[in-house]
């Protein structure tokens, strides 16, 4: 290595170890939100200060965790206020879920199917005619191989408001 580069290393280290400790203040706590990485790099240091560093690390985690799903779910510490609509259970589910739903909706039968019929309320009684509907209009559900969680719900919303009494209560 060159005086030259080695010099500038030197001042860069140097620039953010005296950097640092008055970012970090800025910063205070807010840091990355929730997620894994929040509930890893939390810790306080021997100041009492959450190090910037920390949060740099919080953050990089919840880039390559799943973040989203935590947030969407209400995992790892990421919260709606303590309300999580019945809605976004569905949404979540169903998005996580398309690829499963739509082979047992095709089917008319299945442990996603099942689930997903529990979340949107379906009387235990009227789950078999639940799956039958999805099944005969299925093609209505999916019309394509492209067809997202978002168009899917739309659609099979449509076709439960011609079946009312299929859909009672959303489940908590």
């Amino acid at each position: 290595m060159t005086r030259t580069t080695h010099s500038i290393l030197w001042g860069i280290t140097l620039t953010l170890l005296i950097a640092t400790p008055a970012l970090a203040d800025i910063a205070s706590d807010t840091g990355p939100g929730c997620g894994l990485g929040k509930m890893l790099f939390n810790q306080p240091n021997f100041t009492g200060k959450h190090h910037i560093m920390q949060q740099v690390f919080a953050s990089t985690t919840n880039g390559i965790g799943m973040q989203t799903i935590a947030i969407t779910l209400g995992t790892s510490g990421c919260t709606n206020d303590g309300v999580f609509v019945s809605n976004q259970k569905v949404n979540a589910f169903a998005e996580v879920n398309l690829d499963h739903l739509r082979q047992e909706m095709a089917r008319g039968q299945g442990e996603y199917l099942a689930s997903f019929a529990s979340l949107l309320g379906v009387p235990a009684d009227r789950r078999n005619d639940f799956y039958a509907l999805t099944q005969e209009t299925y093609s209505a559900l999916f019309k394509s191989e492209q067809t997202t969680a978002h168009e899917m719900l739309a659609a099979l919303d449509q076709e439960l408001s011609a079946h009312p009494g299929l859909v009672v209560q959303p489940s908590s």
